[in-house]
């Protein structure tokens, strides 16, 4: 390991290559910002990054790909971005590198940061709990500090010896209490109103092979749940996650809104959910919803063999239901078929008291992700590590 002189301002590398990461970047760096006035901040990023004032040394949009097949398609890509970041971290002139999620392609790069001399503070840690235990090892010799979001995280971590901090999650900041509990009461007022039009979102994903795989099987629910209840008027909106590939006309009934999720949410009756960190958000919305998902054959099949889960769903996971009590159903691969997302939106609207065990079950889920305050105490983290290595003399 080399050791580098600290400079008067420091310069700090992020690497977000997805849209929930690109997101939680740039509230990272607003954060940092009020702590490092003077600090450079570059970014492998996208939009949300650009805004917030970093210099992208390399755009991300076209980087978030899941599955065998997809990632062999972009792995050009992929692999020039990968050199690029690595001659950015070996050049000396970086003083901290901040990798946000997107396991695959960053834990590599904070191997090559921490050769270098740059400490690492890794943000949202890798699901190793899910699946890949073995690769602790790795994660161990990549960074110098882990900060995780879900409450059995820091847990598993330190038992493997790796200096992981427990922040809360992030997605809490964007829902307060009282702004969920109102937009509960809305929501109950135009459920129990017959005349009053119910709005479903139809969220298919933020990656262009989850679009594909899922958007017509939402569209074809959302007709369904239409003609199964005819007595009630829906619109559907369908949510453009930035970068996603969804069509400017989706269908008959449908709108698209590329509106923040957070802001989307409010308006929403009933969702269609890909699994993800959107399902937890919209599950901290406390929109009634279906989770939904659908992969390539091979890539299902090679998940089945390697995830050993009760449930696919973060609030499903964070809650530790049992199987026959989730929060929300969860309708995954062949069981992803219109009918039955349809007949579960139907059954919530008919069901006031399952709406009801679902909101208590909205106010366990945000106690156990934590309070307000993420982005502080994640800056107060990082702004520790970097202080902590200059002082040491790296």
């Amino acid at each position: 390991m080399t050791t580098r002189p600290a400079s008067t301002s420091p310069h700090i590398l992020l690497s977000c290559g997805e849209a929930s990461g690109d997101r939680y970047g740039a509230a990272l760096l607003a954060a940092l910002r009020v702590r490092l006035p003077d600090a450079r901040f570059s970014a492998l990023g996208g939009g949300a990054l650009r805004a917030a004032g970093a210099d992208i040394v390399q755009p991300a949009e076209r980087l978030s790909v899941m599955g065998v097949g997809e990632v062999l398609g972009a792995l050009p890509l992929l692999l020039g971005a990968r050199r690029r970041m690595r001659a950015l971290l070996a050049g000396g002139g970086v003083d901290l590198f901040l990798p946000v999620d997107y396991p695959g392609f960053n834990l590599d790069l904070a191997r090559r940061a921490r050769a270098a001399g740059v400490p690492v503070f890794y943000l949202i840690a890798p699901q190793l709990w899910a699946w890949g235990a073995w690769r602790t090892g790795g994660v161990r010799r990549a960074v110098d500090r882990l900060g995780v979001v879900l409450p059995f995280e820091e847990r598993f971590f330190r038992a493997r010896g790796i200096p992981a901090v427990s922040l809360g999650h992030p997605l809490v900041e964007d829902h307060p209490k009282s702004e969920v509990d109102r937009a509960r009461r809305l929501r109950e007022e135009r459920v129990g109103d017959p005349s009053a039009p119910l709005t479903v979102g139809l969220l298919p994903g933020s990656r262009a092979q989850e679009v594909r795989a899922l958007l017509p099987v939402l569209r074809e629910a959302f007709e369904r749940l239409q003609a199964a209840v005819p007595e009630r008027v829906f619109q559907g909106v369908v949510s453009r996650a930035p970068g996603a590939p969804v069509p400017d006309a989706p269908g008959a009934g449908l709108r698209v809104s590329e509106a923040p999720l957070a802001a989307l949410s409010r308006d929403l009756d009933l969702a269609l959910v890909c699994s993800g960190t959107a399902s937890l958000e919209i599950a901290l919305a406390g929109v009634p919803h279906a989770l939904v998902y659908r992969t390539s054959p091979l890539t299902y099949a090679l998940a089945r063999r390697l995830v050993r889960l009760e449930w696919i769903g973060l609030a499903n996971l964070v809650l530790e239901r049992p199987r026959e009590r989730p929060l929300v159903r969860e309708f995954v691969q062949d069981a992803a078929r219109p009918a039955d997302l349809a007949a579960d939106l139907a059954d919530w609207l008919a069901s006031g008291p399952r709406r009801a065990r679902f909101a208590s079950g909205v106010d366990e889920l945000r106690e156990r992700l934590g309070g307000a305050g993420f982005w502080d105490r994640a800056a107060d983290e990082v702004v520790s590590l970097l202080r902590e290595r200059r002082g040491a003399g790296r």
